[in-house]
């Protein structure tokens, strides 16, 4: 079954800056929702009020007759299959990022930008709407866009190095990214980890507290215990990785096998482009890596993706040595993302409780092996460049 081509994007920074609006007055389309065959995901925000999601299908398609059917992916968006009556399938996506505009905008100005580049996989591309653009304003403040559907299954597990190749040849792709003039970032990068949500802006103390009297945590008290205490030990480590002056780069941010298509052994599409920053190069592997490192049988995984990885991406001593450190920090991330989307009311506590023991094992296997890591991509880094003289 073909997968989705995630996230919207936005026109480049000052485009538009439109007020919320209502819908257009076209006829309603009739659209046969068939959300009830199918249980309501306990995490995530899937579902949308019918006339949310029939006003942003008509501000896309001219057709009276859309059939819409939910995805069993993504977290943080409303994302469903939309079937036209000629058979053309697309994905429908709703926004649920808190009427955050301007990160769509960043978004879709970095997917304009890769779709100029000869890749050897496809990235999202939206279908304009009737005005033209890549995404609409919705009358509830929220942001609405269709993708075109790229076609293949999600790699999960398999293919890991071929997965690590695509990586890494996004990575350098996105170095050769340059941004409309006056464009920032409006995601930060992952060492400013407690700005990761507007709910918990940087105040360190909003997370800590929330964890500490929050009743909702006493379901996975113990692994939420650990992870805190975690959390306080890297904020030293960063203060050396700033010192050492780890590159930094544009990078995609969220790029791990759940996002990652692929047609048999070859990787089709990489998806989910809503979290590209400007941070560490580094943290482009880490970020693939901090899902291999939760499997039963992490090391192997993750020899294969790197050894991939290495074809096209690039880490000098440091950046190698703080990966460990760096796979944690997105699992601390994660951790941190999630309790500020309980606190801003945009998903359920439940979407961290149900994953902080997964964390909290992903932390302990990588602590335990953090020198084995290091030396495995150093010797593939190695090897590369030995191959190459």
């Amino acid at each position: 079954m073909a997968l989705l081509s995630m996230r919207s994007g936005r026109v480049a920074a000052g485009a538009r800056s439109a007020p919320a609006r209502m819908a257009p007055a076209v006829p309603r389309a009739r659209v046969v929702a068939q959300s009830a065959a199918a249980p309501a995901p306990k995490t995530g925000q899937h579902t949308v009020e019918d006339a949310l999601r029939d006003e942003a299908l008509s501000l896309f398609f001219n057709s009276s007759e859309l059939k819409t059917t939910p995805t069993t992916g993504g977290v943080n968006n409303v994302v469903q299959y939309v079937e036209t009556a000629d058979g053309e399938r697309y994905i429908l996506r709703i926004y649920n990022n808190g009427n955050k505009s301007e990160k769509v905008e960043f978004e879709h100005a970095i997917l304009a930008q890769l779709a100029k580049q000869e890749l050897s996989f496809q990235v999202p591309t939206a279908l304009p709407s009737k005005s033209g653009r890549p995404h609409e304003l919705l009358s509830n403040g929220a942001e609405a866009c269709v993708f075109h559907i790229i076609p293949g299954g999600l790699a999960k597990t398999t293919s890991p190095e071929e997965v690590g190749r695509a990586t890494g040849e996004l990575c350098t792709a996105m170095s050769r990214v340059t941004l409309p003039g006056g464009m920032t970032a409006p995601i930060p990068p992952y060492f400013e980890l407690f700005k990761v949500h507007h709910a918990i802006h940087g105040d360190a103390s909003i997370f800590y507290n929330e964890v500490a009297t929050n009743p909702g945590f006493n379901s996975c008290r113990e692994a939420i215990d650990f992870l805190v205490g975690e959390i306080k030990k890297i904020e030293e480590r960063l203060a050396v990785f700033h010192q050492q002056g780890l590159p930094m780069q544009l990078i995609h941010g969220d790029l791990h096998y759940d996002n990652v298509m692929v047609v048999g052994d070859s990787v089709s599409g990489l998806l989910d482009f809503e979290f590209c920053a400007f941070d560490w190069r580094a943290m482009e592997l880490a970020v693939a890596l901090s899902k291999y490192v939760g499997e039963d049988e992490p090391l192997p995984l993750c020899e294969r993706f790197i050894t991939g990885y290495a074809q096209h991406g690039v880490l000098n001593e440091n950046e190698i040595a703080a990966i460990p450190d760096l796979i944690n920090l997105r699992i601390f991330s994660n951790a941190v993302y999630f309790t500020g989307r309980a606190i801003a009311g945009e998903d359920s506590l439940e979407s961290l409780t149900s994953r902080a023991g997964s964390y909290a094992k992903r932390v302990r296997w990588v602590n335990a092996n953090r020198d084995r890591l290091a030396a495995v991509i150093r010797e593939k880094m190695a090897a590369l460049v030995a191959s190459r003289a």
